[in-house]
């Protein structure tokens, strides 16, 4: 008898526990809760598409990333070349005019490739700049002289002129004009004697008076 009443009271017991569970459960899971739970993520993703208006395009941010890299690209470059320009060596070409007292200086002025004696003596000829001749700076050698030829051994240099380089001027003048030749070539050559010849022949005489030119050139 007393095992009867024990499972009837523990089935009694049961049967109310499940339907005490049956009655919360409904109510806890209302469909209220349920729309309420709807309107937490529709209002989430609202939110996310009011920020999203808030940027540009992936059209327009696409633009804009290809514009900023074009002006990183240009002062790039901008930034190499102006490196490369101060990396690259200079290089710097001489001859001899006269100043306006009188005397024999040397003249340097840059050039993109390596100094030559060629690229000295066609300098040379070519005269002062205008920027050089308004501080006194003058040559006595003709305009219009031509480089025909130089001869580079291992002992001697033959410089062969055009004609015209001992046209004009008095003894003086001539003189002077073979002084610049002559230091303009020992400038790269210092060791080697240097010649002077016009249209393919060694000068004896030069100029109008018939200066006499002593070889090689002193």
């Amino acid at each position: 008898m007393n095992i009867f009443v024990k499972t009837f009271l523990v089935c009694l017991v049961a049967c109310l526990g499940f339907l005490f569970y049956c009655m919360v459960g409904e109510n806890s899971y209302s469909p209220e809760l349920k729309l309420s739970q709807n309107n937490v993520f529709s209002s989430s993703t609202k939110e996310a598409s009011n920020v999203n208006e808030k940027y540009e395009s992936p059209e327009e941010l696409t633009t804009k990333e290809i514009e900023e890299n074009k002006i990183y690209d240009k002062q790039t470059q901008e930034y190499n070349k102006k490196t490369q320009e101060q990396e690259k060596p200079k290089y710097y070409q001489s001859c001899y005019f006269f100043s306006k007292n009188g005397e024999l200086i040397e003249i340097k002025r840059e050039i993109k490739s390596q100094p030559s004696l060629e690229n000295a003596i066609t300098l040379l000829l070519r005269g002062p700049m205008i920027s050089e001749s308004k501080k006194g700076i003058y040559s006595e050698i003709p305009p219009n002289v031509d480089l025909i030829s130089v001869k580079n051994s291992d002992s001697s240099i033959i410089i062969n002129l055009s004609s015209n380089f001992g046209n004009g001027g008095g003894s003086q003048s001539v003189e002077n004009r073979v002084k610049q030749l002559n230091k303009t070539v020992k400038k790269y050559h210092p060791s080697k004697d240097v010649y002077l010849y016009i249209d393919g022949k060694e000068v004896e005489y030069l100029g109008g008076e018939g200066i006499y030119i002593k070889q090689p050139l002193e």
